[in-house]
C-alpha cells in the first residue's frame, strides 16, 4: 500500500499550523506570567511587613503570594524551556 502523498501533505501541513499555534499560546503564557510575577513581586514586601505586624489574614496574604510567585516562576521556567529560550 503506497502512502497517499496528498494526504500527507495535508497532515504535514497541519501539524505545522498547529505547532504555530502551540507556540503563540506558549508565548502568551510566558508574557502574561511574566507581567503577573512582576505584579506579586511588587506586593510581597509589604504584604511581608503587614504580615509581621499583622494577625492570621496577613500573614495567609503574604504566604499565598511567596506560593504564588514560585509557581508563576516555574510556569516561565516551562515556556522558555518549550521556546528554547535561555
Amino acid at each position: 500500500m503506497k502512502p497517499d502523498h496528498d494526504k500527507v501533505r495535508q497532515n504535514l501541513g497541519e501539524l505545522a499550523t498547529m505547532s504555530a499555534q502551540c507556540e503563540q499560546a506558549e508565548r502568551q503564557i510566558l508574557s502574561r506570567a511574566t507581567a503577573r510575577l512582576e505584579e506579586v513581586g511588587s506586593q510581597i514586601e509589604p504584604a511581608r511587613k503587614a504580615a509581621l505586624a499583622g494577625g492570621d489574614e496577613e500573614q495567609t496574604k503574604y504566604q499565598d503570594l511567596v506560593h504564588e510567585r514560585g509557581v508563576l516562576e516555574q510556569v516561565i521556567a516551562r515556556a522558555k524551556q518549550t521556546l528554547s529560550i535561555t
